[in-house]
């Protein structure tokens, strides 16, 4: 069985009122709320603990005859998460807008302009999850955990005749994360909305430009002199920023007994890897400081190689045997040797840029008719096993392999003409550490 229980307390207080052509309100809310489990709780103390957070938040909004708008709100948030003086953070954010369909001349001259707003906004917000309770405590134990293995701390053994008397150590099981505190996402926005011709046509477009700061990351390059065992600690080490546009329209027409609607989206992103913890590089176009969140690296494929004296004059393959037909890699920082230090930044990532969609709807009477369409493009996807290599897992396999590069008679020993190809040789398992590379 298991249980659990769970307790909120909601305090708000509005105030909403209207003098003429000014309309100012403003709201104050408080909040917190409790979770216990109560049945289960194991051998961890920290289930046996309330998980609690506590908010204040305010607004105070403004505008003159819905023509000019003044918005400001703030979020005072406390988190269980950060020790005390990290706890809370605060967390600002206002807006300006005008409606110029608004302004008198544009109510005269242009009455098919129902609204047209141009809006700015910036602020701030929060983000307390680590991923674990109270990481700013450490805990002392007699093992640990290292994936799904136990490791025991090797201890004393004070005697071996006529019995052995060994005792355990302690040492740590987790260490702590001192001084963290929020994940702090930086915003602005500038954006248009439109109505037109009583509604009929609708549309938002915004443009973006996030910067989040303080993400919480393990420290993977301390160094070992540190005798942390593997036990590394958290910090808010990492820094991204995004930056793109978001827009969507409908337009609605009504044609005899027929109403028709068109709608789309589109949303562009790209972000940059600011800050991140990752140990210093000889190469540059090896860190990962300055690209996409998870960028794609890997080689530079130069075409097939086309004998053996093309092998001879290039630069060495660290990876096995090579052959004419194989694929031919850049040397990235000119050493002479093809290996691991020649990936660099390729392509783009699996995580697309751009999404985009078109939906088109008809009603008539009880009957209606809708049609989707929706897409993402400026991304890239590996081909991988049974598109890049032959009878993969025993399987069958494309037939644009016909056109690669094979042996003039591959039942005869003693040949060594080749006949060029799209693709490359085909190769057992074992002999295919030099083509099978992820590679632009």
């Amino acid at each position: 069985s298991s249980g659990n229980r769970r307790e909120f307390l909601d305090m708000m207080l509005n105030w909403d009122r209207s003098f003429g052509a000014h309309h100012p309100s403003a709201t104050i809310k408080y909040t917190q709320d409790s979770y216990i489990q109560t049945q289960n709780l194991g051998e961890d103390l920290k289930t046996g603990i309330n998980k609690r957070n506590q908010d204040l938040a305010g607004r105070v909004a403004y505008n003159w005859n819905y023509r000019y708008f003044i918005d400001f709100n703030f979020g005072y948030n406390g988190s269980e998460n950060f020790a005390k003086g990290d706890r809370f953070g605060f967390f600002p954010a206002f807006s300006l807008a005008w409606n110029i369909a608004e302004e008198p001349f544009i109510k005269k001259h242009l009455k098919w302009m129902n609204m047209f707003k141009v809006r700015f906004s910036y602020g701030k917000v929060g983000n307390d999850n680590v991923g674990t309770r109270f990481p700013y405590l450490y805990t002392i134990a007699d093992r640990y955990k290292n994936g799904d293995n136990e490791i025991i701390y090797g201890g004393y053994d004070w005697a071996q005749y006529p019995s052995s008397y060994s005792f355990g150590g302690l040492g740590f099981a987790d260490v702590a994360s001192n001084g963290i505190t929020w994940e702090v996402a930086e915003k602005n926005d500038l954006g248009i909305d439109l109505a037109l011709f009583n509604d009929k046509f609708t549309a938002t477009i915004d443009y973006f430009d996030e910067k989040r700061t303080g993400i919480y990351m393990v420290r993977n390059y301390l160094p070992q002199i540190v005798g942390l065992n593997g036990h590394n600690p958290a910090a808010n080490v990492g820094a991204v920023s995004s930056k793109g546009f978001d827009g969507h329209f409908s337009y609605k027409q009504r044609i005899n007994d027929v109403n028709l609607t068109v709608r789309g989206n589109i949303t562009y992103s790209k972000n940059e890897v600011l800050e991140r913890d990752e140990e210093n590089n000889v190469y540059a176009y090896q860190m990962q400081r300055g690209y996409r969140v998870d960028q794609c690296k890997g080689l530079i494929a130069e075409g097939l190689f086309k004998d053996y004296d093309d092998i001879r004059n290039s630069p060495t393959q660290s990876w096995g045997k090579v052959q004419p037909g194989d694929i031919k890699y850049r040397d990235v920082n000119g050493d002479g040797v093809i290996n691991g230090y020649d990936t660099k930044p390729i392509f783009r990532n699996k995580t697309p840029k751009l999404f985009y969609g078109f939906t088109l709807n008809a009603q008539w009477k009880n009957m209606d008719l809708t049609m989707v369409f929706q897409g993402a493009g400026m991304y890239n996807i590996r081909f991988n096993e049974v598109f890049s290599q032959m009878f993969f897992n025993n399987g069958n396999l494309p037939a644009y392999f016909f056109d690669r590069w094979h042996l003039e008679d591959s039942y005869d020993p003693d040949n060594t003409n080749w006949v060029p190809g799209k693709w490359p040789a085909n190769r057992f398992s074992q002999e295919m550490g030099s083509s099978y590379r992820d590679s632009q």
